[in-house]
C-alpha cells in the first residue's frame, strides 16, 4: 500500500516528558510505552515490534521502580 501508509505518526506523550525508563516525569510510577509515546518513524509495518520493546522497557524499569520502592 506504499509508505505512505507504514509510517507511524507523531502524537501522545512527548519524549522530554518521560525518563529513561519512559516513567512519567509528571507522574513517578506511572510508566508508558508503545502508542502512548510521541513518535514518528517509518515502521514499515513493524509498530508492533516497537510497542513490545518498548513495553519491556517500560515493564523493566517499573519492576525496577517497585523493587527500590520496598527497600
Amino acid at each position: 500500500m506504499g509508505l505512505e501508509r507504514a509510517i507511524s505518526t507523531a502524537g501522545g506523550i512527548r519524549l522530554d516528558a518521560v525518563t529513561d525508563g519512559l516513567e512519567l516525569r509528571a507522574l513517578p510510577g506511572v510508566f508508558a510505552a508503545g502508542e502512548m509515546l510521541d513518535w514518528e518513524a517509518p515502521t514499515g509495518g513493524y509498530l508492533l515490534t516497537h510497542s513490545l520493546g518498548t513495553g519491556r522497557w517500560a515493564g523493566r524499569a517499573a519492576a525496577g521502580y517497585l523493587a527500590s520502592a520496598r527497600r
